[in-house]
């Protein structure tokens, strides 16, 4: 496993699906900053980073995580890489698993990227309460939020990474997922929904969300997630090469 992530962060240096990454941690601060000249009072840094996690979590995040997963499993497969690799062997299985776990990764570096463009930002726009305590706080909370909404989506990166052709159908509904979480969060449904426990677990505490939060109900929703992305993984095949099998069959 330790070789197959060592080999999935090296063919990262040839994939640009990791820069698009980065633009959209880019493109969701300089939008929080646009939707902060029009709100009353000076912002700070605090409110402003409170501000990115939301509209990361219910606009960008999920559709991204999704789409870089699901380019890294395509990409094997339009490179025609996928049977080479089978052939070592390697089950498809583990490749997945692999790819899952290096995802991950890519989480945490993505919430490194987007508190460097808030502290950027915050820095160019004068925001008040830049201190050393309060970027970490900020790290902390990004870094968990992208964790958690990335483990909120990864049933939808098993199940589109097993057919060949369907993972932008899983960005368009990890767009949705993130979405509805808005709506959710709103509600009182934020210990519910899985986008949106992240905010429970990092104690998110925001004019857009506020209150205590049930932690258990987290976990359980958390579990939850876990358990059907472990059951997915175990069940989990190259569905492709199985059409295909199956095509030549009804041919003869």
């Amino acid at each position: 496993m330790a070789r197959l992530i060592k080999t999935e962060l090296w063919k990262l240096k040839r994939y640009s699906v990791i820069w698009i990454g980065i633009a959209t941690m880019l493109s969701v601060v300089l939008l929080t900053c646009f939707m902060e000249i029009g709100t009353p009072g000076t912002p700070t840094f605090s409110s402003f980073s409170d501000n990115v996690i939301w509209n990361s979590f219910s606009l960008i995040f999920p559709a991204t995580i999704v789409l870089i997963a699901g380019y890294m499993i395509e990409r094997e497969r339009t490179d025609d890489t996928l049977k080479n690799i089978m052939a070592i062997p390697v089950s498809f299985r583990s490749l997945l698993l692999g790819k899952v776990f290096v995802c991950g990764m890519i989480s945490v570096f993505l919430a490194i990227v987007e508190l460097l463009f808030t502290a950027l930002i915050s820095l160019f726009s004068r925001y008040e309460g830049i201190a050393l305590g309060s970027v970490m706080r900020s790290l902390a909370q990004m870094v968990g939020m992208n964790c958690f909404v990335f483990i909120s989506v990864l049933p939808v990166i098993v199940f589109t990474g097993q057919k060949a052709g369907t993972f932008m159908t899983g960005v368009a509904f990890a767009f949705f997922y993130g979405f509805i979480g808005t709506f959710a969060s709103g509600h009182g449904l934020s210990c519910l929904y899985p986008v949106t426990i992240g905010l429970g677990f990092i104690n998110y505490q925001n004019g857009m969300e506020t209150g205590t939060y049930n932690i258990f109900r987290c976990v359980v929703v958390l579990l939850i997630m876990l358990v059907i992305t472990a059951v997915m993984l175990l069940l989990a095949q190259d569905r492709s090469k199985t059409q295909k099998i199956k095509g030549k069959g009804d041919i003869q």
